[in-house]
């Protein structure tokens, strides 16, 4: 199954959500307060079904789900297994679970698993202790994703692996990492006029398929394949 991203316009100004960008501003700005070391929920004191920590000086959290472990007397290790990943303001308890008042983006079907502190799941938990989404994106390099976007108007990229990714209303932005390999790539709502792909115009071909009934774009270092567009109705307009 593959990892699911869904990305949410949450004070539904149009604006949308630039994802790699969000995750970026996470890394440079987030800083939990002194102390404070996060907060299980469902469990114990060093266990449970979630984990969240917000930020020293905004609303900006995000909620961890799975099975997770802190072994205080193992080598301060997180154990057990990360299902899904939240980003986004306010975070509270209620009724034994934690939630967010607004959520950005919505990281599910994760199906990360570690027992060691060079594993994923202590990896990535311990990255966003600590304002770090490096572990949780290099997860991601290795996966196939599906990226929903928000009904505003966002920037949607995808990863290294074969991602999906489908805009769901507003003029999107798609855009593909060149500087590596970027994968077999589909998007699925590419709108004529609209939406724009961020690559260069000049370092792909674009040629029909599927019987004339998508779209092919070439790179040397991956593919996108615009699903229900006619490839005479792409040129350089649709690139920025």
């Amino acid at each position: 199954m593959a990892v699911q991203i869904d990305l949410n316009d949450a004070n539904s100004d149009g604006t949308g959500i630039n994802l790699h960008a969000y995750l970026a501003s996470f890394d440079t700005d987030f800083e939990s307060s002194v102390f404070d070391f996060g907060t299980f929920v469902g469990g114990g004191i060093f266990d449970g079904t979630q984990y969240y920590m917000s930020d020293a000086d905004s609303d900006q959290a995000y909620i961890v789900g799975g099975d997770l472990q802190y072994d205080f007397f193992g080598g301060h290790v997180l154990k057990g297994g990360v299902d899904s990943v939240q980003f986004g303001e306010d975070v509270s308890e209620s009724g034994g679970s934690a939630s967010l008042a607004a959520t950005d983006i919505d990281i599910s079907n994760l199906g990360i698993t570690g027992s060691t502190n060079t594993d994923d799941t202590h990896l990535v938990v311990n990255g966003l202790r600590n304002g770090d989404s490096t572990a949780l994106r290099n997860y991601l390099d290795t996966q196939s994703v599906e990226i929903n976007g928000s009904s505003g108007a966002d920037v949607i990229g995808g990863f290294a692996g074969d991602d999906v990714l489908t805009g769901n209303g507003g003029a999107d932005t798609f855009e593909f990492d060149t500087s590596g390999n970027f994968g077999d790539d589909t998007v699925t709502d590419f709108t004529d006029g609209t939406d724009l792909l961020d690559i260069d115009f000049n370092s792909v071909t674009v040629a029909s398929a599927n019987g004339g009934a998508d779209t092919l774009i070439t790179h040397a270092n991956g593919t996108i394949t615009l699903t229900g567009v006619d490839f005479n109705d792409i040129d350089a307009t649709d690139f920025v």
